[in-house]
């Protein structure tokens, strides 16, 4: 996938007053009737207007920009009609699962169990998760905040295609051209010039996000190690014509985060007063040892997100990692706004990481004096301490809403450590409700929570 991104003049704007959120993500449909009146409103742009009237390199963005399309559209409503009855009740009935309210005999489990077997409404329903996914975590992102407005930057393309096999390693070439393109070290040069020029993409689209003065961004998106894995061994055997052996596909992957590490931290830092809220990943596996982009990053002003269920246990399907992982925040059967002015219920880190946005934005509305850096040690110092999260985020946390935003409040008459103080005095720990059963049963149903990955066409 190759982005088409202009360039971004480096002049300051914005206005001072509501928390301004942005949402990089699959397109947000501002249309809802929970976020019509949440969208931001960029004033000094004409819609349709070919002229670039703030001079942030993109033209009539009213609402934001389609970086896939290079469009001032921030959503295409052309596959609406894929939310069908059936994607809907599996989606609510996975959370009901996911959540540990049914039982192996439950009519909604069979349902699961026959359904899941339809390639086709498979293939939609994996589908609809990302088309839907930027519009769920902008719902949840503004939720109960009336004062903050949405930014929405489309980075994940959202093309429909219809189910089909995938085909054998052995067949990729079935023309039967055996001869490689590349030698092993060009193949490698080039997965590193990838990284570089996906790093200075997300450079680009960052200054955006200085120039307009967010506060606040989500990203529910990443490569985990396992993706890169797979789409470096797939672009390998196209061009070598042959699978790569175990030990050179380490290698390969390696060397691919490895240069998304050491090149990674100026995108964030080209937006330095503007905090970053990251998916941990949905690979059940440790950010320590197995990198994923862009949480493990190193910068100042990032936070990184693991997923719970409710207050009482890692989420089966979460990421983690004691140094590379920073807060939990709950991530299973979480129902937010979905195209078509309905409402769906999914899964994942993507939904841990808007709860913790959310946090953000309502902490910067209270205390408007707060700098990043301050909001950051908020949320950081206020978290409910478990058990077991120790060793799986830095804080062994998970966040505590109430108690951020009473931080927030007492830091505009105390210091910024006496109000964090006093707020873990008075705000007590999230009771989780008795509904959520640490110990459901499981069941492969074939499905794996989603979070959309940036790949690269090499």
């Amino acid at each position: 996938m190759k982005i088409l991104i202009p360039f971004i003049a480096l002049i300051q704007m914005g206005t001072a007053g509501a928390s301004l959120v942005a949402v990089m993500d699959s397109g947000t449909d501002i249309s809802h009737k929970d976020l019509a009146s949440k969208a931001w409103i960029n004033s000094k742009e004409v819609a349709g207007s070919s002229i670039d009237l703030d001079k942030d390199g993109l033209p009539g963005d009213i609402n934001g920009w389609d970086y896939t399309a290079n469009s001032p559209r921030v959503f295409d409503p052309q596959y609406n009609n894929l939310i069908t009855d059936d994607v809907k009740t599996f989606y609510n009935y996975y959370g009901k699962y996911d959540l540990g309210l049914l039982t192996s005999a439950s009519p909604e489990m069979v349902w699961l169990r026959t359904h899941t077997k339809d390639a086709d409404l498979m293939n939609k329903v994996n589908f609809v998760g990302g088309y839907i996914h930027g519009t769920h975590v902008a719902g949840l992102s503004l939720l109960g905040n009336n004062n903050a407005k949405v930014l929405s930057m489309k980075i994940i393309p959202t093309v429909y295609q219809e189910s089909k096999t995938s085909k054998l390693a052995s067949e990729a070439n079935k023309n039967g051209d055996t001869a490689p393109t590349k030698t092993y070290d060009e193949f490698k040069a080039n997965i590193l010039d990838e990284a570089n020029g996906q790093i200075e993409e997300m450079v680009t689209m960052h200054t955006l996000l200085n120039f307009h003065k967010v506060d606040v961004v989500n990203q529910s998106f990443g490569i985990g190690f396992g993706d890169a894995e797979n789409f470096i061994k797939n672009e390998f055997t196209n061009d070598m014509k042959r699978e790569p052996t175990k030990a050179e596909l380490e290698d390969l992957v390696r060397s691919y985060f490895n240069k998304l590490m050491v090149v990674g931290p100026k995108m964030f830092n080209v937006a330095p007063n503007t905090l970053f809220v990251i998916a941990a990943g949905n690979d059940n596996s440790n950010n320590d040892l197995n990198p994923d982009y862009p949480a493990d990053i190193q910068a100042e002003n990032k936070i990184v997100v693991a997923a719970t269920l409710g207050y009482k246990k890692l989420a089966d399907f979460s990421n983690y990692g004691a140094t590379k992982v920073d807060v939990a925040a709950p991530g299973v059967g979480i129902s937010s706004t979905a195209p078509t002015n309905t409402y769906i219920a999914l899964s994942g880190t993507s939904q841990a990481t808007p709860f913790v946005t959310n946090v953000i934005g309502l902490i910067r509305d209270i205390n408007p004096a707060l700098t990043a850096r301050d909001i950051k040690t908020i949320v950081y110092a206020t978290v409910d301490v478990k058990s077991w999260l120790r060793g799986k985020v830095k804080t062994s946390g998970i966040v505590n809403k109430d108690r951020a935003l009473k931080a927030a409040e007492l830091s505009k008459s105390q210091s910024l450590d006496k109000a964090i103080s006093n707020a873990k005095i008075s705000v007590a720990d999230v009771i989780s409700p008795k509904s959520f059963n640490v110990n459901k049963f499981r069941e492969d149903l074939n499905y794996r929570p989603y979070r959309p990955s940036l790949f690269i066409k090499l």
